[in-house]
């Protein structure tokens, strides 16, 4: 024996019984307000921890683009020392070369 209880059963029996509908409608504002209450926390929480983590990995790369700077500079001054020496040489080079064609002009 399974009764289907239909929509209009239910509001015809809330219709006539407005304490048990009032009562449900209190519950049930309770139950969304507690929901609410913990989702809020939850996201609280969450939020803490996001800002706890970007601060922990902003600390980390900050340290990290201090040793790639430092890598970059100690690189840069190598390459620029190599290029000096290479500089003089082609000047010196350059220098003799035009030399030579002012000399072969006269």
């Amino acid at each position: 024996m399974s009764e289907e209880i239909s929509i209009e059963a239910l509001t015809l029996y809330l219709e006539s019984h407005p304490l048990v509908a009032v009562l449900l409608a209190v519950l049930t504002i309770m139950l969304l307000g507690s929901l609410i209450r913990m989702l809020v926390r939850v996201a609280l929480i969450l939020a803490l921890v996001l800002v706890l983590g970007l601060y922990w990995t902003h600390q980390e790369a900050a340290e990290d683009w201090d040793v790639q700077a430092e890598m970059v500079k100690r690189k840069a001054a190598e390459y620029g020392k190599g290029a000096l020496e290479i500089g003089k040489i082609l000047l010196e080079k350059g220098g003799e070369q035009i030399k030579k064609q002012l000399d072969e002009n006269k």
